[in-house]
């Protein structure tokens, strides 16, 4: 009599596994869909060493979904493969999207991106945009959006071509940036174009009847005489002390720049060797993370104070040459001069 219900209890047992052991299965099984397909295999490119095929991958991830995490890791890995235009574009993208660090290895994190940023821009040009709201925007053939973007496009060092058009109408212009330049471009479709119409215009005829031309204006006796030229005096050069002063002062304005420069090529130097010591940047934390941070800092201050400096210099150098050479043909006069004409006294100087 014990045997039947023994029986039983195994057959049920039996059955319960053979419904749980699929379920189990299945709830350990990898998430499936074309995401978890991506990013299985971008995970595994980046094992393979093969980055730029993992940066595609996520690049199709983000055309999906633009999520935070698609946006970093594109931007990361175009960091390291050298796409600099396609780093800054989308570390920025990433940062605008990352929450505020919760802990400390969240603002690790953070700052490392920061720091990948901050290097790609200085390897990019940032272009802006002045145009009508609504006109397409397009970067040497590439589209970039419609206006207003809100945002700036990196590009190369380089000249690049740059194109708006609204509707039917279109206009296109050159622009040369350098590594590190920020340039507004400013377009307008819809502006007429300036042919040069005015200027090939051809003499109004006179038709027979009408008024013809006014004959000029005769000058009355006792009128004002037309004033002559004024006199070139001989001998009226330019100070030779404010020509020696302003020479030292622009060469000290130069030569002060420079120093600058050499000082921020070593806090560059120093920079560059705190990343390559920490993995290029993608792990330093810490202490190393305060010096890059203060190394990066210094450069950028010399570079300003450097460009000063140079500008500087050139402006005291051309404003010395200007004054060493033009006054020697600029009319001069003695001073204020009074005359009589007719019943009023007429006042006239030049300096």
């Amino acid at each position: 009599m014990n045997i039947t219900p023994s029986r039983a209890l195994v057959r049920s047992l039996l059955s319960l596994a053979l419904v749980l052991v699929p379920l189990a299965a299945r709830a350990d099984a990898p998430p499936s869909g074309p995401k978890a397909r991506l990013q299985r295999s971008a995970d595994r490119a980046v094992a393979e060493g093969q980055l730029a095929e993992a940066r595609d991958l996520w690049l199709q991830l983000w055309q999906l979904e633009p999520s935070e995490k698609a946006a970093c890791n594109v931007g990361q890995l175009s960091f390291r493969i050298g796409d600099m235009p396609s780093a800054a574009e989308f570390l920025t993208a990433c940062l605008a999207r990352t929450p505020a660090p919760a802990d400390a290895g969240a603002g690790e994190r953070y700052q490392s991106r920061a720091l990948d940023l901050a290097r790609a821009k200085q390897a990019v040009g940032a272009l802006t945009f002045a145009v009508p709201p609504g006109a397409e925007l397009s970067v040497d053939g590439r589209p970039v959006g419609r206006a207003p973007l809100g945002r700036a496009v990196f590009v190369a060092p380089g000249a690049h071509r740059v194109r708006a058009a609204l509707g039917e109408a279109a206009q296109e212009t050159t622009v040369e940036v350098r590594a590190g330049d920020a340039r507004q471009v400013v377009l307008d479709p819809a502006a007429p174009a300036d042919t040069g119409a005015a200027a090939a215009r051809p003499p109004a005829r006179v038709e027979p009847g009408a008024a013809a031309p006014r004959p000029p204006a005769r000058v009355e006796p006792g009128a004002a005489a037309p004033r002559p030229p004024a006199r070139v005096e001989p001998g009226g050069g330019p100070a030779p002390g404010l020509v020696l002063l302003g020479t030292v002062a622009s060469a000290g304005c130069v030569t002060l720049g420079a120093v600058l420069l050499a000082r921020s090529g070593e806090h560059e130097r120093r920079f560059d060797d705190l990343l390559e010591r920490n993995h290029g940047g993608y792990r330093i934390a810490g202490v190393e993370l305060q010096r890059a941070q203060r190394a990066y800092s210094a450069m950028e201050l010399a570079q300003e104070r450097a460009a000063v400096a140079l500008t500087a210099g050139a402006l005291l150098a051309t404003a010395t040459l200007i004054y060493a050479f033009y006054p020697r043909s600029t009319p001069r006069s003695r001073g204020p001069r009074l005359t009589a004409v007719g019943t009023r006294l007429h006042l006239e100087a030049a300096w």
